[in-house]
């Protein structure tokens, strides 16, 4: 499976902020007892890579320590280049596990380091048997299908999706301040074929049969062919 296939099969959890933290503890665990595999979570920091050795690690102590917690196994995988990326030992240690969570950093390093490589074919497969795809601001970012364009230093980030999940476009800390100049511009950047989804911060959507499920605290915001409409906590965005 290439990176621009997707799958509908398994699960997604895309979280808008707040990896690693208590609030989405309970959502991890039961999407975890329900997937296929071995109840191992994979954590993969790579898009934090290019703010240095110190946040990485930091951002990989932390996952682990957070799974570890909720009584799973967890292993933070030390791939943080393209290079890494194409090892066989870490697409090997994807296939049998129950989850893998990107966390937060720079969406558009976490797209070249993957885009076309052992580990990220195996993500795909892992997804396809039923393992979930978990992410956080640049690891929620690039599940979406990508598109050129992006003005502004906020948009230039957009369209740096792998194709996991087709014809959807996310959008991560939708309730910062620091997004809320550039909101409506990102939105209108998103081509009207797609689906656009800005999750706030501490705050999850979850992929089930009926759509996208809200998680957390924040209200989330849905545009198609432009229509906008908000999904209040706990709600449903039927798609």
């Amino acid at each position: 499976m290439e990176a621009g296939d997707g799958s509908e099969a398994g699960q997604v959890l895309l979280l808008g902020s707040g990896e690693f933290e208590p609030w989405v503890g309970p959502t991890e665990l039961a999407l975890v007892q329900r997937a296929g595999g071995d109840r191992r979570v994979l954590i993969l920091a790579a898009a934090s890579a290019p703010e240095g050795e110190a946040v990485f690690r930091r951002w990989n102590e932390m996952g682990e320590a957070h799974y570890r917690g909720l009584g799973l196994s967890a292993e933070a995988l030390p791939v943080r280049t393209r290079e890494d990326a194409q090892e066989t030992r870490w697409a090997d240690s994807v296939r049998g596990a129950s989850m893998v969570f990107f966390s937060g950093g720079n969406p558009g390093h976490l797209k070249r380091t993957l885009e076309g490589t052992p580990l990220l074919k195996a993500i795909f497969d892992m997804v396809a048997r039923g393992g979930i795809y978990a992410g956080c601001s640049a690891g929620a970012m690039v599940a979406g299908e990508g598109f050129a364009g992006g003005r502004g230093p906020a948009a230039a980030a957009f369209g740096q999706g792998l194709g996991l999940v087709p014809g959807h476009v996310f959008g991560v800390h939708w309730d910062s301040p620091m997004m809320r100049p550039w909101r409506g511009l990102m939105a209108r950047q998103v081509p009207e074929s797609l689906h656009f989804v800005g999750i706030p911060e501490q705050t999850a959507v979850v992929r089930c049969a009926r759509g996208w499920a809200t998680v957390g605290r924040g209200v989330v915001e849905h545009r198609f062919r432009g229509i906008r409409e908000e999904i209040r906590p706990g709600g449903l965005l039927p798609l």
